[in-house]
């Protein structure tokens, strides 16, 4: 048996082998991918592959030993101990089976099921949205001794940026200021009309929740995911990855500021860049433009201290 798979599809073909230079096609199976699939990784589309071969042509694993060929560690990851999620579910369902692995050699098995896979595109999928229709939310939560907080940053496609510190004003754990951050930011884009959104966090319970590779036991948690997929359902695409904590520090930084704050009343801190030294010989005054970002009929506009609006295209 062969697989393959794409973003979008996955397929198997099965071939019987009189002798063993000689192979002949049996059968193929293949489909489309799910949303949720869609953001599986290699190895786990490899499985799932497998999995989906093995449900529809049951009768034949049952029956015969299968030679699975791949260039995909599959049984090396299939049996280990410490699987988890539906990883798991796979390998206990496969394993009734009498599944060999050997290394992918000969390629023309590999050409039937690439050429099943061409023809399961989508119908949709000769016309993929642009990458200048995505935004970016980079969100992170902090639980600490003096409060509760949220950061957030949002980017437009065409790279313009827009941060929130929030404080929450009631306690909360970890988890739940994560969850908050995100609900905050999914807020925040669906205020600004957008419809496809690419999400990254560095809490890896929550991304899991979301990505069903989790199961949230705690009634609260629970609740929150809920609600979070209730949101997500009035985006026309999305995706959530879980991240470095080294690589969210921007949205990490603005969670600190809230909830470390003393102040439970809205502020604005100006931030900008001071070129010189104040002491360095020939200064000149830093001339400083303070800015402060706030959402206003649902777009973003940068505002200087005299008042003048700017509105930055998004």
């Amino acid at each position: 048996m062969y697989l393959a798979v794409s973003e979008w599809a996955i397929s198997a073909a099965l071939f019987r082998c009189p002798s063993p230079k000689e192979q002949k096609p049996v059968y193929y199976v293949s489909r489309a991918l799910a949303d949720v699939e869609t953001r599986y990784s290699k190895m786990e589309l490899t499985a799932l592959a497998l999995r989906s071969a093995a449900q529809k042509l049951r009768p034949y694993f049952q029956a015969h030993p299968v030679i699975v060929l791949t260039d995909q560690p599959l049984r090396s990851i299939l049996h280990k101990p410490d699987l988890t999620g539906r990883m798991l579910q796979w390998a206990i369902e496969l394993s009734e089976f009498g599944i060999e692995f050997q290394p992918r050699l000969s390629k023309k098995g590999q050409v039937m099921a690439d050429f099943v896979l061409e023809y399961s595109r989508r119908p949709n999928q000769h016309h993929e949205s642009s990458e200048q229709e995505w935004w970016t939310l980079r969100v992170d939560g902090a639980s600490r001794s003096s409060g509760s907080g949220v950061g957030l940053v949002l980017q437009s496609p065409t790279g313009e940026h827009l941060e929130q510190a929030i404080r929450l004003g009631f306690s909360a754990s970890n988890n739940e200021a994560e969850y908050e951050a995100i609900l905050s930011g999914l807020d925040l884009a669906l205020a600004l009309s957008v419809s496809k959104l690419r999400i990254y966090s560095d809490s890896q319970l929550v991304v899991r929740h979301i990505q069903k590779e989790y199961e949230a036991k705690d009634s609260r948690m629970a609740r929150y995911l809920a609600k979070v997929r209730s949101t997500l359902q009035q985006f026309t695409e999305w995706t959530i990855e879980k991240i470095k904590r080294a690589d969210n520090r921007h949205a990490d930084a603005l969670a600190g500021i809230a909830a470390s704050s003393l102040s439970k009343k809205p502020f604005y801190c100006p931030y900008h860049v001071q070129a010189n030294p104040s002491v360095a010989e020939n200064s000149t005054c830093n001339t400083i433009e303070a800015t402060k970002r706030i959402i206003k009929n649902g777009r973003m506009i940068l505002q200087n201290i005299s008042g003048q609006a700017l509105y930055p295209k998004i």
